[in-house]
């Protein structure tokens, strides 16, 4: 039985043509797809973990998580306007402002549907969270009252 490779370095660089030309056609099978303005895509293992959060407490996490990252959207569109207003860019501002509008209505109509489920989980879980978090930013003092650890 004869080998069509003459050696492991020889096999490692023929896989990589391969794999070099199968990508740029799955690039132009794929291409127009990311044209579209209004596709929605998440790396696949942030799409897990929101599945196992959903999975675990309900849609509550999805609903959760879209508060969240509107606040965070929202909240780099004020800094942004801070700093054209800064530079005196009015009306870079103004349009930055407007689109912080739009989040902001965003945050208040997710803020008014409810979940089907896993609202209390979702709590529970986050409630714990936060005790952990600052239980373990304190410690007890000589007397017992608690103050905020040093930091190494």
């Amino acid at each position: 039985m004869s080998s069509q490779f003459s050696s492991v370095e020889d096999f490692l660089r023929k896989a990589r043509e391969a794999k070099t030309s199968q990508r740029r056609e799955v690039e132009e099978m794929i291409t127009g797809h990311f044209d579209d303005p209004h596709l929605i895509a998440v790396p696949p293992k942030l799409g897990e973990l929101f599945q196992e959060l959903t999975e675990k407490y309900g849609d509550e996490a999805l609903r959760q998580i879209a508060l969240f990252a509107l606040g965070k959207w929202f909240s780099i569109h004020t800094t942004v306007v801070e700093d054209l207003v800064e530079q005196e860019n009015t009306h870079a501002a103004l349009s930055t402002t407007m689109d912080a509008t739009r989040i902001s209505q965003c945050v208040s109509i997710i803020e008014c549907v409810g979940s089907f489920s896993g609202g209390d989980d979702w709590r529970e879980m986050v409630r714990v969270l936060a005790i952990d978090a600052v239980n373990d930013s304190y410690e007890p003092d000589k007397d017992g009252r608690l103050h905020r650890k040093e930091k190494d």
